[in-house]
């Protein structure tokens, strides 16, 4: 690490609880620890969880935190113990959720460095540009821990919101890779419905004009859904889709859940006893538990996601599950805070926003 520089402008937060619009701040080069990757950042992508944890800290870090933690670009060092990436190659990765990203605040053409646990660090095929490797990590992550092993070949599924970040890859991840037989999506825009068609979706309901509920149970004889996966963050939905599940089936929600959307005050949902009358399983995917509960990061978890890392990139270069990309910015205060702000009002993302945070690396693939 002796030729490369020892620090970078990095876009996050210097205050507790701050929230946006971000600041650009200061911050040495990480050092990797034994099992972690130091990667010069080409590309990243925004996330609901950056916004989040600018408003509310809930890991609980010591300011100043740089955010970013979708990562594609080349590995500058490894800790003594990485094995199968090495110095020099392009990868894809996911920093620690509990660590620090690798946004710059250099308008795209001072890049930055960010570590990632070697687990979340994979080789990118050279058929991934680095922009689309960026747009996968947490997004597809999440879709994956929802529903790999649990969509069975044949299975009928439901994803609400699949013009949605993680929404539109779930679809196509049921659809196209996981042998779903029907996969039924939603949205409330044009623009959100005709993604979740184009991502594999057979029928697809407009949520603001259509009960769904009743359109689903037509659709499949009274029977319900095998399964849904619902990543919307919205209580309304879970109350809706809840409805939509078939006796014995499951419920799969990403995040904290039903009841306790908003992190900051609980209320009752009809949730669980929907599903209690349908003998339904109700499952929570939540990504940061891995990060806030240690204990839960074992070997069997880490492998698990491990897996989930490699299988981003084989599904993208075989054209399985590939992101959609709606707009993408250069790496700058401005533009991120822009762009988070319109994650975080809800309705005006359709399905990822990139960013190139390093361009002259980005434009090498």
């Amino acid at each position: 690490m002796a030729d490369m520089k020892q620090t970078f402008l990095g876009v996050g937060y210097t205050r507790d609880r701050a929230g946006l619009p971000l600041e650009a701040v200061r911050v040495p080069v990480p050092r990797p620890t034994a099992d972690e990757v130091l990667i010069r950042v080409a590309a990243s992508s925004l996330n609901p969880l950056e916004y989040k944890l600018a408003d509310l800290n809930f890991m609980g870090r010591t300011p100043p935190v740089v955010l970013g933690f979708d990562l594609a670009g080349v590995v500058a060092a490894v800790g003594r113990d990485v094995e199968g990436v090495a110095v020099g190659d392009e990868v894809a990765a996911m920093a620690g959720l509990n660590g620090d990203g690798g946004w710059a605040a250099t308008g795209g053409d001072g890049g930055s460095y960010a570590v990632a646990p070697c687990f979340l660090t994979v080789r990118k095929p050279t058929s991934v540009s680095f922009r689309d490797a960026a747009a996968l990590p947490m997004c597809f992550l999440s879709a994956f821990a929802g529903l790999y092993g649990a969509v069975q070949a044949g299975a009928t599924v439901y994803v609400p919101g699949g013009g949605g970040g993680v929404g539109h890859l779930a679809v196509q991840m049921a659809a196209r890779a996981l042998d779903a037989g029907t996969v039924i999506s939603s949205g409330g825009r044009p623009q959100s419905i005709t993604l979740a068609r184009q991502s594999g979706a057979h029928f697809v309901f407009d949520y603001k004009r259509d009960d769904v509920a009743v359109e689903i149970a037509e659709l499949t004889h009274g029977r319900g859904v095998d399964l849904v996966f619902d990543a919307t963050y919205n209580e309304q939905s879970f109350a809706e889709t809840a409805k939509t599940v078939r006796r014995g089936g499951s419920w799969i929600v990403l995040g904290v859940g039903p009841g306790r959307t908003t992190r900051l005050a609980e209320t009752h949902s009809p949730v669980d006893a929907t599903l209690a009358g349908r003998g339904a399983r109700h499952v929570n995917v939540n990504l940061l538990r891995y990060f806030s509960e240690p204990a839960m990061l074992d070997g069997e978890a880490r492998g698990f996601l491990q897996r989930g890392m490699d299988l981003a990139m084989e599904w993208a270069a075989k054209g399985l599950v590939v992101p959609h990309v709606s707009q993408t910015v250069d790496s700058t205060v401005e533009a991120i805070s822009t762009g988070l702000r319109s994650l975080k009002e809800g309705g005006g993302a359709l399905g990822k926003i990139a960013v190139i945070v390093d361009r002259d690396l980005a434009a090498g693939t």
